[in-house]
């Protein structure tokens, strides 16, 4: 490992102790091509509004299957349709 390897690993572990002292955390930004910082807290209630404010249901099963099944087979439907 190159000096400029340590550096670096040393300056990322500083900001990690930073951030869990401080009880925060970087998370991408909603719109745009950037980072943002936010306290755990903040973000917390973020996600909890979100869900509490959109109508999201409980499955009592994984319908991913079901999901993928329907996908693969509309796939193969429009490749048969553009040969």
């Amino acid at each position: 490992m190159t000096y400029k390897q340590r550096k670096e690993d040393r300056i990322v572990k500083q900001i990690e102790n930073k951030l869990n002292e401080n009880k925060a955390m970087v998370s991408k930004a909603d719109k745009g091509n950037s980072t943002v910082n936010l306290y755990q807290d903040e973000y917390n209630q973020k996600v909890e509004g979100f869900i509490s404010n959109n109508s999201f249901a409980t499955a009592n099963t994984d319908i991913t299957k079901n999901l993928q099944r329907e996908i693969r087979n509309t796939v193969n439907e429009l490749s048969k349709i553009n040969t």
